[in-house]
């Protein structure tokens, strides 16, 4: 599940001096931001920040008994827990600070889905208990389901049910620190809720000291297709002072904490073969006598069956060799990161026209070396849309485009996995929401969407083209603003930043120069930080038989050194004129409306197209496109087809 919360644009409650106060007398002030409506799913909601300002000495809040909210400074955080009816629920938040008006903030929660499971435990954060004396802590856990059960290590925690709580606390440790999770899962489905436990170890006479397993330098390695050697990297033992004796660790494949890591982390890596990675000294790392550190070097190696998609981690475990060794959860473990990326100078965009093309077919042009010779695909294209009964802005997707969402493993994720980025084209939709007319707000709260739309449907990010909006403006409408260059560059920034906050993989912001998008496009300032449009655009192209020129910030490599419209036959690619635009230092060649199949109500463009992309290779990767062997059909209105067939 994820958070779906929009917020109304209102202002905090300003609250300012009443008729019943004396002369001279003031009332006391508040205010809370966001102050609109805070909604959430049925189940695993994200908390939403409220601030508080007040020139009161203290403030309180009072809420509906399924609101969670906890206070920390000036900030509240509010959630709620998971909702077992299938009706939906409002409640509220109020905020109140001496003599000023109570801020009361609504709060709605979604109804579950008939037959899916809700599970909430509340509270959700880590346990951390003293070595000796501790109080018990409650939980309280909340499901539709018929039963839960839970999970727990038994051999030094305490757990007791009764009804909807959980009461945990732990034994009197006489030893080292330990740590461990509890597990609460329903009965039925596949929900359930970890919470990690840990406790104090006793205090221990002599020469104790504490260890910190840590990866020496850049955790991160990046193989490219080519790869055949193997890279070193450094994992270190660090402790907190030098010791009298030698103390000794043995670091271990830990391929079972990837699983803990996605989960804490909310990432989803996979763990690289343990057969790819090869260590020194048989795994010991041994800290000499008087020293405070010692490494030992780890090899990482490549592999074909590695996929360009997947992000492959590599987890290492240190276990105590000595008895004044103490390392806790966090210090015994560090890992290296592994990518399998293509690269190559020069590299192909193709804007597929979804409602005639089935953008499978990228996956059946590939190079000699493996390589794709697509590196990146638009779905042309979702708009930019005003909702003129929610009044919202929103992405709108017709049957064609939402249908390759909802299958994105079938269409979407093929490709990706073949090294191929996929984004989504977003321009305008004949009415008064344009890319460039979107107030501060508007930018924010639209880059939310687009960012939940990456991330739920794993694509790769967004290009941005200014057409079919028809602009006006509405300075009372929160959402609009004057239309701009700016307006427009604010949007491709927040989006930009809204991406990095939501997905945890390499995300890209591409633009077709027109309308008010262009190399002039302006550096946008936030928070007093100024940043250049290269800083957030990664890739421009120009429109038809044109190349591009680079933001301010970017160089060539950001940009296409030709457009070229395979359906109309609007400009082409020789061998010379590929590696001339190579040679110059441009990064792209775009290409639009590719057919092969001829199945929708574009005519097949496949054999001009090929030549074309023949050319490229030979000129640009010294090697030439493996033949095609098939078509994937556009079948209809809303529906493709996955089956390959071969090409007559």
């Amino acid at each position: 599940m994820f958070l779906l919360s929009l917020f109304t644009l209102v202002s905090g409650a300003f609250v300012s001096c009443s008729d019943d106060n004396e002369i001279g007398e003031q009332a006391t002030k508040l205010e809370v931001t966001p102050s609109g409506e805070i909604r959430f799913e049925a189940d695993g909601n994200e908390n939403t920040t409220l601030s508080v300002k007040t020139d009161a000495a203290e403030w309180s809040f009072e809420k509906s008994e399924w609101v969670i909210a906890s206070k920390e400074g000036n900030t509240l955080s509010v959630n709620a827990e998971a909702n077992t009816s299938e009706a939906e629920r409002t409640g509220y938040v109020t905020v109140k600070a001496g003599d000023a008006t109570p801020v009361k903030i609504k709060v709605s929660q979604a109804g579950a889905v008939a037959g899916e499971i809700t599970l909430s435990v509340t509270p959700s954060d880590a346990i951390a208990f003293e070595a000796t004396g501790n109080k018990a802590v409650e939980l309280t856990v909340k499901t539709n389901a018929k039963g839960w059960t839970y999970t727990y290590p038994d051999a030094w925690v305490t757990v007791s049910k009764e009804g909807d709580k959980l009461s945990v606390n732990a034994k009197d440790n006489t030893a080292a620190a330990r740590e461990g999770e509890i597990v609460i899962k329903t009965s039925e489905g596949d929900k359930q809720v970890k919470i990690a436990v840990s406790q104090k170890g006793a205090a221990v006479s002599g020469d104790a000291v504490v260890g910190t397993l840590k990866v020496e330098g850049d955790a991160h390695i990046a193989f490219n297709h080519k790869s055949t050697e193997g890279v070193v990297r450094k994992f270190v033992l660090e402790l907190d002072k030098a010791t009298t004796n030698a103390v000794s660790v043995k670091l271990v494949f830990d391929a079972a904490y990837v699983n803990e890591y996605n989960f804490d982390n909310d990432v989803n890596y996979t763990a690289l073969p343990e057969s790819q990675v090869k260590m020194e000294n048989g795994g010991v790392l041994t800290v000499p006598a008087g020293q405070t550190s010692a490494t030992l070097a780890v090899t990482v190696s490549p592999d074909v069956a590695m996929e360009f998609i997947t992000p492959y981690m590599v987890p290492m475990l240190a276990e105590s060799q000595s008895q004044n060794l103490t390392m806790n959860a966090a210090s015994k473990h560090a890992n290296l990161f592994v990518t399998k990326n293509n690269e190559k100078t020069i590299r192909n965009i193709c804007y597929f026209e979804v409602n005639d093309t089935n953008p499978l077919n990228a996956i059946e042009y590939m190079l000699e070396d493996g390589q794709p010779f697509f590196d990146a695909v638009v779905l042309f294209a979702g708009n930019i849309k005003w909702d003129v009964n929610d009044e919202r802005v929103y992405m709108k997707a017709n049957p064609n485009v939402q249908a390759l969402l909802d299958e994105s493993d079938v269409y979407l994720q093929p490709l990706r996995k073949k090294g191929i980025k996929v984004l989504m084209g977003i321009l305008g939709d004949h009415d008064q929401a344009g890319i460039a007319g979107l107030s501060e707000f508007g930018c924010k709260e639209f880059a939310k969407e687009l960012a939940d739309v990456c991330y739920n449907y794993q694509l790769d990010g967004f290009s941005f083209d200014d057409e079919y909006s028809n602009y006006v403006d509405n300075p009372s409408n929160p959402w609009f603003t004057t239309p701009s260059k700016q307006a427009a560059s604010r949007l491709l920034f927040e989006t930009k930043m809204a991406m990095k906050k939501k997905c945890n993989w390499e995300t890209m912001i591409h633009i077709y120069y027109l309308g008010r998008l262009h190399s002039d496009m302006p550096s946008v300032t936030v928070d007093g930080k100024t940043y250049l449009p290269g800083e957030f655009i990664d890739g421009v192209c120009s429109d038809y038989g044109f190349a591009s020129s680079p933001v301010q910030g970017m160089g060539l490599s950001g940009c296409a050194g030709a457009s070229i419209q395979l359906d109309r036959k609007i400009g082409s690619v020789t061998e010379a004129n590929a590696k001339q635009l190579m040679d110059k230092g441009y990064g792209w060649i775009m290409w639009f409306a590719f057919e092969p199949s001829g199945s929708g109500s574009i005519n097949s463009n496949l054999t001009r197209s090929l030549e074309m992309f023949q050319n490229m290779a030979k000129a640009c990767y010294k090697q030439q496109i493996v033949a095609p062997k098939n078509v994937y059909n556009k079948l209809g209105e809303g529906s493709y087809d996955s089956t390959p067939h071969p090409i007559n």
